[in-house]
This record gives C-alpha cells, sequence and structure tokens, in this order.
C-alpha cells in the first residue's frame, strides 16, 4: 500500500514537472513580445520615473529588484512576491489566485520572464498594470492612472509625500486607499520614511507591513 501511494505521489510530481517544463517553453516564446506590448500601449510618461523615484520604490517592494532573478527569499521586508512576480502574476495568468499557483509563478518568473525581459522593461510593465484599488467605480490600474485618479495630476508632477501615498497602496490598495483610509495611508507612508531614512528595518522576510519601522 505504502509503495503504491508513494508510485502515485511520484507520477503526480513528475507529470506536474513535465506541465512546468511544458508552461515555461511556451511563455518563454511569448513573454518579450508581450511585456513590449504592455508598455507600448502606455503612456510613455506614466512608465517613467525618476532615478531616486525608482530607488524609493525598490527600495519599499523589492531592494534586490535589480540583482535578483526574479525570486528572493532572503531579503527582510520583501515578501514571498519579488517585483518582477507581481508581474508575472498579471502576464502568466487570467486570474491568480494563492496556493499551487504560488509555486507556478515562481518557476515562470524565474525561467520565462527573468531571461528574456530586461530589469527596466520589467520594471516599465510593472509600473503599468500594478494595481491601485478603485475610484468611483472603476479599478485604477497602472501608477500614471493612479497619480491622475487619487491627486489629479501626472506622476511626474506628485510631490514626494503623493508619490510615497501612491507606493504606499501597493502592497494592499484597498487596506491604504488613501481616500477612504486616510489615516492607514498616512501610517504606512511614516513606516516608508523611516525605512527609507534608516531609522529602521524589518523584522524579517515576512514583514512587508514593516512592523520593524512602526513607532514604538
Amino acid at each position: 500500500m505504502i509503495r503504491r501511494v508513494g508510485a502515485v505521489l511520484l507520477l503526480v510530481l513528475l507529470v506536474y514537472a513535465f506541465y512546468l517544463a511544458s508552461r515555461v517553453m511556451v511563455e518563454r516564446r511569448a513573454v518579450s513580445a508581450r511585456v513590449d506590448a504592455i508598455i507600448a500601449s502606455a503612456d510613455p510618461a506614466d512608465v517613467t520615473l525618476s532615478p531616486a523615484r525608482t530607488a524609493l520604490l525598490l527600495n519599499v517592494e523589492d531592494s534586490s529588484f535589480l540583482t535578483n532573478k526574479g525570486v528572493d527569499f532572503t531579503t527582510p521586508g520583501a515578501g514571498m512576491t519579488t517585483l518582477s512576480q507581481s508581474l508575472g502574476k498579471r502576464i502568466f495568468f487570467k486570474h491568480f489566485r494563492p496556493g499551487l499557483r504560488k509555486g507556478e509563478l515562481i518557476v515562470l518568473t524565474r525561467f520565462a520572464l527573468y531571461p528574456k525581459v530586461d530589469k527596466q522593461r520589467t520594471l516599465k510593465a510593472f509600473l503599468a498594470t500594478a494595481y491601485f484599488g478603485n475610484r468611483k467605480g472603476r479599478p485604477i490600474i497602472g501608477m500614471g492612472p493612479a497619480a491622475r485618479a487619487w491627486f489629479g495630476r501626472p506622476l511626474a508632477r506628485l510631490d514626494d509625500r503623493q508619490y510615497l501615498s501612491l507606493v504606499a497602496m501597493i502592497l494592499a490598495p484597498a487596506t491604504f486607499d488613501p481616500v477612504r483610509h486616510p489615516a492607514a495611508n498616512a501610517a504606512r507612508v511614516a513606516r516608508i520614511e523611516r525605512l527609507l531614512a534608516n531609522q529602521c528595518r524589518p523584522t524579517g522576510l515576512r514583514d512587508v507591513m514593516l512592523e520593524g519601522c512602526a513607532l514604538r
């Protein structure tokens, strides 16, 4: 009985591995063109950040972005989802759901997205596809549209506090909605400011809420 169960489990693993390998091969052929299409469909001003604001975003969302291979399981505060994986959710799945899909996302990001799309294009596509909640009954997709929806001005014209407010939303747009939950948004912005000023550090990999930067 035990041998039979073991054989079945091994067969399932082999089938799953074959499925993943097949998906990687398919996605590797299409991912570069898909990312380029996303970037081409966006206003260039909506996917362009100054070096300082790029650094700010990466320090909060994925500080090893420029050097990792789409996967990071060690950096404090990084959580289990890199910026590249956030993009992967949108280009590899119609409706991403946590669970077994997470393993598939990691594999596709590491072996399909990372080898075929450079970091600059990955970042631009992320900026074009990031979700920023709902405003007046419609979903806000992309940091540029979010700047206009939440603050009524282009992305490049946001002041530092407004920009940080958008960065604060990325983790959980509904929770940190600056209109419905201004106090929660402001509290997260304050934690981000302390992080950027090197006044604190996340408590570990999963400290995406930046509890290590909360005022005591």
